[in-house]
């Protein structure tokens, strides 16, 4: 019984901190995925251990791996973790009473994005990173936009939630 309550999850107000703790790891953990692959990028054009055509467009589809395929795919997930958001409010049977706890969850959703937010700023000040996040401007513009993001995905979260036709009874059936 408890295994299919555990699948059975549908939307839940929790979604919106899942949402922004995720998109800060994922941005975090890529901008020093990407500072790896430059470094090593960087070694080894410096080492010219092995000086043939063959050699260099490795370290240059490694490079361009490390530029354009990782923000991409950020942009991608970022894109995909909103739809996600979407459709699980779409499908949460909540009863218009928990409007003010949602509110409320909400509003420490982006308290709590002011202080992520901030970090990623204080990361890109980092000498060592400023080159590598500069390079990166999907994850640049996302980090550095994220409590409007944060806001607007919210409220449309809260919107699709709690104003759904209801054609029978009362929790959101369709």
């Amino acid at each position: 019984m408890e295994r299919k309550n555990l699948f059975n999850r549908r939307g839940d107000i929790t979604d919106m901190m899942v949402f922004l703790i995720v998109l800060f790891i994922l941005a975090v953990g890529l901008v020093i995925i990407v500072y790896t692959i430059s470094a090593m990028t960087d070694g080894l054009n410096v080492a010219g251990l092995n000086e043939t055509t063959q050699t260099s467009e490795a370290i240059d589809g490694l490079d361009n791996f490390g530029t354009i395929v990782l923000q991409r795919g950020f942009l991608l997930l970022f894109v995909g973790l909103i739809i996600s958001v979407m459709i699980t409010s779409f499908f949460a049977n909540t009863h218009p009473i928990w409007l003010f706890l949602y509110v409320i969850m909400l509003g420490l959703t982006i308290f709590i994005g002011i202080y992520l937010g901030s970090a990623f700023e204080e990361m890109q000040e980092v000498d060592i990173l400023t080159d590598v996040i500069s390079n990166q401007p999907m994850i640049s513009f996302v980090m550095n936009n994220i409590l409007i993001i944060i806001t607007a995905v919210g409220v449309l979260s809260l919107i699709i939630v709690f104003a759904k036709f209801k054609l029978g009874k009362m929790g959101g059936e369709i």
